[in-house]
């Protein structure tokens, strides 16, 4: 089956490289939504709030409860408004996010025994969620108003951080600014302050506030390219590898896999890999991927399927069991993988699919969870 190698020390490592760009008071709330962008994330978080980390954030309220279930004893935000099982999740202490009058509404028709923590989202430029500044105003006010319900928190989502756009990220900060200003004369300015995602921690100092939320640096990936020139130190935290199952000689033009889009040029062996797009490898590397076999690069041949692919194996030796690895820090690189059909890593990340078993590793080859 296929294996994902999960190593926690560099996973430390790359919580510590973020935190050398903030205060000494600055929290952290780790993005973990997205199955902690497909690491595991009742793992990632056990671990990460092992060294400190102060709250989770996810996007979904069975993310939510999973976390908290699963022992977790942090703050955890939703992202996203929900209006469902809303009693239980507040009851769980579980912080909401709060974009408009119908979120205020249904938290306070929810019936829940305890007073609702909930976070305000502010449109600064992202155009996502939250109403404009000076509607902000007045929802903060709403929720004021409200006493089964405190404003724990108030955040906003910089659009174009990770692309070095100074001019519109300063833009949203100068609005969020005005934001804060104006629910300090209301007395209403709650004690936590967020904005600044993996790219902003790196670029942007002025984002910071009292709370930051890593995402994908936490799991050794830049958000961009400009970003990455910035901080080389993040190290990705994944290696995905899978066994191979068949060995066999090919001919010159023999084809191989659906349509026969891949065909053999010269005699050659193809190996069989217990890997396909049910696993997560995207079919859109079929004919584009490669796998790292005993330091060699072997290319995927023909499509990738449901469960399986092939590789042109060469003269590489390579036999039944073997393992060859499909990406990660000492396998072909995920970016540059993602970049050739055109996507980004986070996408080829949380598509990796539960039915890929991962184990976390405490240093190399032992496994701690």
């Amino acid at each position: 089956m296929p294996h994902a190698a999960i190593d926690l020390l560099s996973l430390g490592n790359n919580l510590r490289v973020l935190r050398d760009y903030l205060a000494a008071d600055t929290k952290i709330m780790a993005a973990v939504k997205g199955n902690a962008y497909g690491h595991g994330a009742c793992e990632i978080a056990t671990h990460l709030e092992s060294c400190g980390v102060e709250a989770f954030g996810v996007a979904t309220a069975a993310e939510a409860l999973a976390l908290r279930h699963s022992g977790i004893t942090a703050n955890i935000l939703i992202f996203s408004p929900v209006f469902e099982q809303l009693s239980e999740l507040i009851d769980c202490n579980i912080t909401l996010t709060v974009a408009n009058s119908e979120s205020v509404t249904a938290i306070a028709a929810s019936g829940a025994t305890r007073t609702a923590q909930v976070h305000l989202k502010v449109d600064t430029g992202m155009g996502r969620l939250g109403l404009d500044w000076q509607n902000s105003i007045q929802l903060a006010l709403e929720i004021a108003r409200t006493p089964s319900i405190e404003l724990e928190g108030v955040w906003t989502h910089l659009a174009r951080a990770d692309e070095g756009a100074v001019e519109h990220t300063h833009q949203q900060l100068d609005l969020f600014n005005n934001v804060l200003d104006a629910l300090e004369k209301e007395g209403l300015r709650p004690p936590l302050v967020h904005a600044a995602n993996s790219a902003a921690i790196i670029s942007y100092r002025n984002s910071h506030f009292n709370m930051v939320r890593p995402g994908i640096a936490l799991y050794g990936y830049h958000s961009s390219p400009t970003i990455a020139k910035y901080e080389p130190k993040l190290k990705p935290i994944m290696s995905l590898s899978a066994p191979i199952t068949f060995v066999k000689a090919v001919q010159a033009g023999t084809p191989i896999s659906y349509g026969g889009l891949w065909t053999a040029t010269t005699d050659t062996v193809i190996a069989t890999v217990r890997c396909g797009y049910a696993d997560g490898y995207p079919r859109g590397l079929s004919n584009l991927g490669h796998v790292q076999f005993s330091n060699r690069c072997l290319k995927v041949a023909g499509r990738v399927c449901m469960d399986q692919m092939m590789v042109d194996a060469g003269d590489s030796g390579i036999a039944v069991g073997d393992r060859v690895e499909l990406f990660g820090p000492e396998g072909p690189d995920l970016v540059q993988l993602a970049a050739s059909i055109g996507t980004i890593s986070y996408e080829l990340l949380t598509s990796i699919s539960a039915r890929v078993k991962r184990t976390y590793m405490s240093s190399q080859n032992k496994p701690l969870l």
